[in-house]
């Protein structure tokens, strides 16, 4: 069974309304019309249902952050937090917890799904050790869109505003404009993602992801985050510019992809980085420019983690070190 809705309103809550209906329903197409939406926790996707903006006219902005220290050590696999200032942050928000030893994939992204007193209810568990006197913090700080342990989905033609200014950075292996993980038989085509604090698009252990003419741009961390064993994907035709980071990072075990006829220019740091075993990588039909390191960098590693089996062909690389 599939379906089609059309979203009304111009919040998260409005659009995952539409998106969790017809996942319910089977699955189909939720199209959000043009406009400006408010997005104070990611949009989460359900598998089989499909999201298709207006373009350029559909714009996901991400709400401005708040911050609350928290008020009680808090373990591995609790629901809850308990912070010095609740009253910030409302129920669905979405927040990222985390301390001085946290980072990676040891910070919590979670949806608030309930308050009493100074505790703040999470939708997921802790999955690290958090210490008031480490700097534990709650910080409403998620990726606009965000998709995990699902399957089959599109999301297209739309636009992602990351708000950097009034938004606190959020780590790679836990966020970006928009985060995957375990996700799979996922296709993001004609998306622009800008001004993000963090990585434009960031994917974790996920199988046979398609990025078609997407634009990254302008973000503080690098535009494409490969990462954690994801395995087949294509990358098409997509421009990453000006980003804080490299143009693409592939980060650890990324195996059989094919990244052609992108273009890298401006990052801050590499165009392409590849090691830490990442393996069967195609690079070919690429321009990659004026970026502040090296236009193809293959990162020191020892040997049993080093990248190998890389096929680098038809590229045009100008500027930068080499």
């Amino acid at each position: 069974m599939s379906g089609f809705i059309t979203v009304t309103g111009n919040t998260n809550a409005s659009i995952q309304t539409a998106v969790d209906r017809l996942a319910a329903a089977g699955g189909g197409t939720v199209k959000i019309p043009p406009g400006v939406y408010i997005m104070g926790d990611s949009l989460h996707l359900r598998s089989g249902v499909s999201i298709e903006g207006s373009g350029s006219d559909t714009v996901l902005r991400k709400t401005p952050c708040v911050s609350s220290p928290l008020i009680y050590y808090l373990g591995y696999g609790h629901y809850d937090v308990s912070v010095a200032e609740p009253d910030k942050f409302a129920v669905g928000t979405g927040v990222c917890v985390t301390d001085r030893d946290a980072g990676g994939f040891y910070n919590t992204v979670a949806t608030v799904t309930g308050k009493h007193g100074s505790e703040l209810i999470l939708n997921r568990m802790l999955n690290h050790d958090y210490r008031p006197w480490r700097d534990g913090r709650v910080v409403s700080v998620c990726p606009v869109i965000s998709g995990y342990h699902l399957e089959n989905v599109s999301v297209s033609n739309l636009v992602i505003d990351g708000n950097a200014g009034e938004n606190a950075y959020l780590d790679s292996c836990r966020g970006g404009g928009i985060f995957l993980l375990q996700a799979h038989n996922i296709t993001l085509r004609d998306i622009t993602v800008k001004d993000y604090n963090g990585d434009a698009i960031s994917f974790q252990q996920c199988r046979n992801t398609l990025i078609e003419n997407c634009l990254c741009i302008a973000n503080t961390g690098s535009g494409l985050h490969p990462g954690s064993g994801s395995v087949g994907t294509v990358m098409r035709g997509i421009q990453c510019r000006d980003n804080g980071g490299d143009g693409i990072f592939y980060c650890l075990r990324v195996s059989y992809s094919l990244c052609e006829d992108c273009v890298f220019e401006g990052n801050g740091r590499h165009g392409i980085s590849i090691g830490h075993r990442d393996t069967d990588v195609i690079v070919r039909n690429n321009r990659v420019g004026a970026n502040g390191g090296h236009g193809i960098y293959f990162r020191e590693d020892s040997l049993n983690r080093s990248g190998c089996r890389t096929l680098i062909t038809g590229n045009s690389i100008e500027g930068g070190i080499y």
